[in-house]
């Protein structure tokens, strides 16, 4: 390493002096002559213009790695950043005194990490994630931030505490671990780049959900006259999953949500798995959150006698472990979905030997789930709960309104069934809250998957 050992006239130009091409350091900055600053081989470090840093600080910035500072930026006594993979400080950021900012943790001394066993710190390696400060976040005297942790724009993070997961722009947070305590308007200005969540749906027509769609009979201002008629301009995506992923966007709309929803009317899990296959020959797409829901038809098939396109539950039970293997290389959390019952398809004789059927799969899902560290969306025992209770009774004569519209496809009432568990899930795991910090991956990995984040602060020979 590097380290700041002389003084030829300034502040800045001793650290121009030792530090050369691997330090672009802005203009008008405040620094003191205490501070401690080491960049390794590889590594960068670029401070804007007009920062000021009190005594006492350090900035680390290991091999590799890349340290951005943005302008306008306070960082107050004692401060300590230190960086294997990136930490990045927005325009206008503040940091108290003593805080410190570890984007990189030791692994855990396992057989695998340490094979021989060897007594040094180091010896497990270490893995890492960035560090993301944005625009004008302030954090208030000693605190720790930990590695993948994103503070929101103009968020506030109070005295003594620890931030382990990511905070919200427009928020207080505090405590250990730090909690939002309240939002506020924030002020405007410039933000970072929204972080983007990419959630997948692989499913049957549950899933795919089509409506036929006209731009009239969507637009309240221009709402087609009563028994006039209307042309089908195109299919579009409804159902559960189309709440669920406008649910989402309301409900963090700092965050984009790149939904694909790969549902398709009829699919069986053979099919389904050749669905998973293709996607990911075909687009190589990495998802935060993947839904994974099938074996309803696979059931469905046998007793209209379409033998040949019926999956036994042996079968069924191999694809849904393939797609859970293939999906589980590039899904940081995977939810398997459990089919919804049959409703009056048939005589009632059937479609209970066809539940019956259907629970077994079912069954298969969960154990495939458990047996994959996947989690399970049971969503069978609020469906029958629910339809038992809208059942028409004799004095009612009529249905108050049922979960399906022919006995396995669901009406609104059925996919808002289907959408409470799913948000209630998610809410229980906080799994949207934790997909939005970034995952720790081994230095090198990290390195080059988080590389073209900090890449615009890097001259063009740094990464050399």
């Amino acid at each position: 390493m590097t380290s700041t050992t002389s003084a030829p006239n300034t502040t800045a130009e001793r650290l121009r002096a030792e530090h050369g091409p691997a330090l672009t350091l802005g203009d008008d900055c405040d620094l003191p002559d205490d501070l401690f600053i080491e960049i390794d081989h590889g590594a960068h470090l670029t401070i804007g213009d007009r920062v000021s840093i009190r005594r006492g600080s350090t900035i680390q910035v290991h091999r590799g790695a890349t340290v951005a500072i943005g302008h306008d930026v306070a960082i107050g006594e004692h401060t300590f950043l230190s960086s294997m993979a990136g930490i990045r400080i927005g325009d206008g950021a503040a940091l108290s005194n003593m805080c410190d900012l570890h984007d990189h943790n030791h692994r855990t001394r396992t057989a695998a990490n340490v094979p021989t066993g060897q007594l040094r710190p180091w010896a497990s390696g270490f893995e890492a994630a960035p560090i993301v400060i944005e625009p004008g976040a302030i954090l208030s005297n000693k605190v720790t931030v930990t590695a993948g942790v994103r503070i929101g724009a103009n968020a506030l993070v109070g005295a003594n505490a620890v931030v382990s997961h990511s905070i919200a722009p427009d928020t207080v947070a505090a405590g250990v671990p730090a909690a939002v305590r309240r939002t506020f308007d924030g002020a405007p200005g410039a933000r970072e780049d929204r972080r983007t969540l990419t959630v997948g749906f692989f499913g049957t027509s549950i899933m795919e959900h089509l409506e036929a769609v006209n731009a009239q009979m969507t637009n309240q201002a221009d709402l087609p006259e009563v028994g006039s008629k209307v042309t089908v301009e195109a299919w579009a995506q409804r159902g559960w999953v189309h709440r669920l992923a406008l649910s989402l966007r309301a409900a963090w709309p700092h965050v984009a949500f790149d939904v694909r929803n790969h549902g398709e009317g009829g699919a069986t899990s053979r099919d389904i798995a050749g669905i998973v296959e293709g996607d990911r020959a075909t687009t190589g797409t990495d998802y935060d959150l993947a839904f994974l829901g099938c074996g309803i038809n696979d059931v469905w098939r046998r007793f209209q006698n379409r033998v040949s396109e019926a999956v036994d539950l042996d079968e069924y039970t191999r694809h849904i472990n393939a797609m859970l293997t293939q999906l589980g290389g590039y899904t940081r959390t995977i939810i398997v979905v459990s089919e919804t019952p049959f409703g009056p398809v048939e005589d009632p004789g059937t479609v209970t030997e066809m539940n019956l059927e259907l629970a077994r799969y079912n069954d298969a899902a969960r154990a495939a789930a458990a047996a994959h560290g996947a989690l399970f969306l049971d969503v069978w025992s609020p469906f029958t709960t629910a339809a038992r209770h809208l059942a028409p009774t004799e004095t009612e004569g009529e249905s108050p309104g049922g979960l399906w519209s022919d006995g396995v496809h669901l009406t609104e009432l059925g996919d808002t069934v289907l959408l409470q568990q799913a948000e209630k899930l998610l809410a229980e795991h906080r799994i949207v809250n934790k997909l939005l910090d970034y995952p720790l991956l081994e230095r090198d990995a990290a390195l080059a998957a988080y590389g073209p984040m900090f890449a615009r602060h890097r001259p063009a020979a740094a990464g050399a």
